[in-house]
């Protein structure tokens, strides 16, 4: 039998618990999302793509090391709230779907624009220059579009049918 994992119990077991809605979530500890994380903020709306995540985003920033409380788990489902992604400070980050396709997606959406928002901040801090964010009314107008559950859902699918033919289907348990 294989041991489980307690932080991911903690924290999955908690919004599975809290989120009826929420089929899959996503977690991990990637380079620009630990990276973006550290500033302990949201995201700017900065492009298209970060308007996926206009206020449906949120930053957890009580990180205590590694989650084992349910306690910790419940803070997150708080942090977390209605919405499809989190930003857990010094920690990563966390998404959420109605499918495995849109959890994976909203992630790895995330990741990228955890990345833009990092060379964007470092290339207007080396030259001074102010940035330029999307207006409020035409963000809300995009996520409506780029943000939706089936938007996800339908961006994700892609990745898995990619993974299917270059495996050969050998991925499967």
């Amino acid at each position: 039998m294989r041991p489980i994992n307690a932080a991911g119990f903690a924290i999955h077991s908690a919004i599975h618990k809290a989120r009826p809605d929420v089929v899959a979530i996503c977690h991990s500890h990637s380079e620009y999302g630990r990276a973006f994380a550290a500033l302990g903020r949201e995201l700017d709306m900065l492009t298209q793509d970060s308007c996926a995540f206009f206020r449906s985003h949120s930053v957890y920033n009580n990180f205590g090391g590694v989650v084992l409380s349910e306690e910790e788990g419940r803070n997150i489902v708080n942090a977390l709230g209605q919405n499809k992604a989190l930003i857990l400070q010094n920690h990563g980050l966390l998404t959420v779907g109605q499918s495995i396709e849109e959890a994976v997606f909203w992630f790895v959406s995330m990741e990228k624009c955890c990345k833009t928002q990092l060379l964007v901040d470092a290339a207007a801090a080396g030259r001074g220059a102010k940035i330029h964010t999307i207006q409020e009314a035409d963000a809300e107008a995009t996520t409506k579009i780029v943000g939706s559950t089936i938007a996800g859902w339908f961006s994700g699918l892609p990745l898995f049918q990619m993974i299917e033919k270059e495996s050969n289907g050998e991925h499967l348990l």
